[in-house]
């Protein structure tokens, strides 16, 4: 599993995955489309890939003075249940150790199970080193 900074050239395959779900048609509407390609570049935003094949991506909102917001999770439905996300998440984590991230979640379930600390309406996946014990 290959998990990398996203770039324009990753830009098919994920608009391709997300226009396979009804739930995300938000992002891929007419009229909103063209923003979100804006966004995606312009966020934090990772993919995985597994032996060339597309898995999944995550979005992040950076606000660099406190926090990064998880605001996308996807995986692709016959990539799920093999820790897909949990690599994402975990790539997340190490690359802004110090740095609260936190999950804007429809899925509290996955984050619940995962063990992922339940922060008011968002799950905390990672905290600052020094703001532990």
């Amino acid at each position: 599993m290959v998990i990398s900074r996203y770039t324009p050239e990753h830009e098919k395959a994920v608009l391709s995955a997300i226009r396979k779900e009804p739930d995300w048609e938000i992002f891929t509407a007419r009229g909103a489309i063209d923003n979100y390609r804006k966004r995606l570049e312009a966020s934090v935003t990772y993919v995985c890939h597994d032996q060339g094949e597309f898995c999944g991506y995550l979005r992040a909102i950076l606000d660099d003075a406190f926090a990064l917001y998880i605001s996308e999770l996807y995986v692709v439905p016959e990539k799920r249940n093999q820790m897909v996300g949990r690599s994402l998440l975990a790539r997340v984590g190490r690359d802004f150790h110090g740095l609260n991230v936190y999950v804007l979640s429809d899925e509290d379930a996955f984050y619940e199970k995962a063990g992922y600390k339940r922060v008011g309406s968002v799950f905390q996946i990672g905290a600052p080193s020094d703001n532990e014990g």
